[in-house]
């Protein structure tokens, strides 16, 4: 085999393995933005910056949920208000409610949005998932306490389709109801 027909058949493989380390570079950078892009846009000031959350955000403060317990301990806004079953599901009810969100705040009728009417769906943006993803111990937990256990009963052996958020109602939110009124 001759010097060029050697140089000729090394050349695709070199150019092969120089696509798959630029493609792997720009796959880890994409990544890596993606993933400080979820992260920054995570937490309760950034959920409520805008303005007409301010009843919600108010409410969340005075909530064991939004750090009012003695040890101070904050659930972000996402672990209540996206999904937690997947990692693909949450990316994409993250997408489908920023941009939602975003639309609305600058594009909408603010003042026409009945926050008390919304509540009445609260299962279309609470997910039972959030609530599992922190008390994973909650039917351990409530096997010891009677009165616990046969409220949620019925949800543990699942027989009910009822969500978290139907029966605890102002979950997160302390006395939302009040904070909407003002």
């Amino acid at each position: 085999m001759s010097y060029e027909t050697e140089k000729k058949s090394k050349s695709p493989i070199w150019f092969v393995l120089l696509i798959l380390i630029i493609g792997g570079i720009l796959g880890m950078l994409v990544s890596f933005g993606v993933a400080v892009g979820v992260h920054m846009t995570s937490d309760d000031k950034f959920c409520t910056y805008c303005h007409t959350m301010q009843p919600m955000t108010d409410s969340y403060l005075m909530d064991t949920h939004g750090g009012n317990n003695p040890l101070g301990v904050k659930a972000k806004c996402v672990e209540c208000h996206l999904p937690h079953d997947s990692l693909a599901n949450y990316l994409l009810e993250k997408a489908k409610t920023g941009l939602h969100d975003f639309r609305v705040q600058n594009f909408g009728d603010l003042d026409a949005i009945d926050w008390e009417a919304k509540r009445k769906h609260a299962t279309r943006f609470v997910f039972d998932s959030g609530c599992m993803n922190c008390h994973t111990n909650l039917k351990d937990a409530t096997m010891s306490d009677p009165k616990a256990f046969i409220a949620h009963k019925e949800y543990f052996e699942k027989r009910t389709d009822k969500k978290c958020v139907e029966c605890h109602k102002n979950v997160g939110h302390h006395i939302l109801g009040d904070y909407l009124k003002k």
